[in-house]
């Protein structure tokens, strides 16, 4: 899933891919669906590489299950003349392989990792379902759903009034994501995206209803990477935390590795077990399994059962809708993740960073601004920008700026634009430079 989403992207700005899978049926998906060369193989067989000129390619992404793989998939691909190679790792200590710590060029990806960091992100801004930073933690991009009480709905954002230095980006309506204009109205359910500064984030969570206490208690399902990498995190940041693991043997190691959170043995999609792990008392439940089934199950009981706020794991992507249909507060997919770090590696040098949002459906990036870019032509209102996108903030030097049409851009700006992702080639011609 993570290589058939990087490939899909990819093909979208219009890279050349080919795809080696072991798996003929997978490749004839590939073949059916996307525009690649999918080629059936053993990614790690050097006669193939060779065959298919991978010392011709700029970038070679090893992202198949298996981490010993991966590891040699990538060293291989280097050794015939890759430029760059990532690996997608999932035991930490294959990540300390000296072969890989020897060649730079080769970048060690933790899924796992990295979504355990993005949960505690948003644990540190309670109330919202997305909270990623740029521009060095001066600018924070939120995804959340506002109260019903505030005095929001039914009118055109031209007459709405946010707090000072946010900017409205984005509005999920039903299982489509809206760029929002000045005629747009807000429905009651709907989730919105917005950028602003990040020490005011307060300001506007309270402007739309949202008024959520610290996170004190947390409950675990699972303690696989992503369980114990979370578990770790949250101790650290003075978090209590409990864990639900069924295996026994991987309760007990976590017992060991984490000796500050309280483990229990037992299946979480059992009514009993949560109650008796405290689960109405708890901020966040965390459904972390390997199993997509049992997250939302264990999701669904947990908040029958009063937890306050609900991040379900999901691989397959048909659960996706399932998870927002439901209100699931928080879902996220380690491949989205992924895939959001490895098609950072892709984008040009003007792009300082970038995220997924909704599925991949979306993306904000972080543009620098080059000398001869085509925003440098004249003020806003007088670009001919890509449907389908808006610029959320911009910096320049210490001051942050939320863009109107009589804005003009200077050399060295920093943008954070939030567009959907068909716009986003265009949006890179326009930030390039000569």
């Amino acid at each position: 899933e993570v290589g058939f989403h990087i490939a899909n992207s990819l093909t979208q700005e219009g890279h050349e891919i080919i795809v080696i899978e072991a798996d003929l049926d997978k490749v004839q998906r590939l073949q059916s669906e996307l525009d690649v060369l999918a080629v059936t193989g053993d990614g790690c067989n050097a006669n193939i590489l060779k065959q298919h000129n991978v010392h011709d390619a700029d970038l070679f992404f090893a992202v198949s299950n298996n981490d010993p793989a991966n590891i040699l998939a990538a060293l291989t691909a280097r050794r015939l003349g890759v430029v760059k190679c990532a690996a997608r790792v999932g035991n930490p200590y294959h990540g300390f392989n000296p072969l890989l710590e020897d060649d730079p060029d080769i970048l060690p990806l933790y899924p796992e990792r990295l979504v355990a960091e993005e949960i505690l992100g948003l644990m540190r801004v309670p109330g919202v379902s997305k909270a990623h930073f740029f521009a060095d933690g001066k600018l924070v991009l939120l995804r959340v759903r506002p109260s019903l009480s505030v005095d929001i709905y039914g009118k055109p954002l031209r007459e709405l009034q946010g707090p000072e230095g946010w900017i409205l980006v984005g509005v999920v309506k039903g299982l489509r994501l809206v760029i929002p204009r000045g005629d747009t109205v807000l429905e009651h359910g709907e989730s919105l995206y917005a950028v602003g500064r990040t020490e005011t984030v307060g300001d506007y969570l309270k402007a739309i209803g949202i008024d959520i206490p610290p996170t004190r208690n947390v409950l675990i399902a699972g303690a696989g990477h992503v369980g114990t990498w979370l578990a770790k995190g949250l101790i650290k940041d003075k978090i209590r935390v409990t864990v639900i693991q069924r295996q026994a043997q991987k309760a007990m190691a976590l017992a060991s590795e984490v000796p500050e959170a309280l483990v229990l043995q037992g299946d979480a999609t059992d009514p009993a077990l949560l109650r008796e792990a405290g689960v109405h008392e708890m901020d966040y439940f965390v459904a972390a399994t390997q199993d997509d089934e049992s997250n939302v199950i264990s999701s669904f009981l947990a908040r029958g059962e009063g937890a306050r706020m609900l991040v379900t794991l999901y691989q397959r992507p048909e659960f996706y809708n399932v998870l927002r249909a439901a209100r699931v507060d928080i879902a996220l997919n380690p491949r989205l993740v992924t895939a959001g770090t490895i098609l950072r590696m892709v984008h040009r040098r003007e792009i300082l960073s970038l995220d997924m949002v909704e599925s991949g459906d979306a993306e904000v990036v972080e543009f620098e601004v080059p000398a001869n870019s085509r925003v440098l032509k004249g003020p806003l209102r007088q670009l001919k920008w890509p449907d389908g996108s808006i610029v959320g903030a911009v910096i320049r030097g210490d001051e942050r700026h939320v863009p109107s049409g009589d804005f003009a851009f200077q050399i060295g700006d920093r943008a954070l634009v939030f567009g959907l992702t068909e716009a986003l080639p265009k949006l890179e011609k326009m930030f390039r430079g000569k």
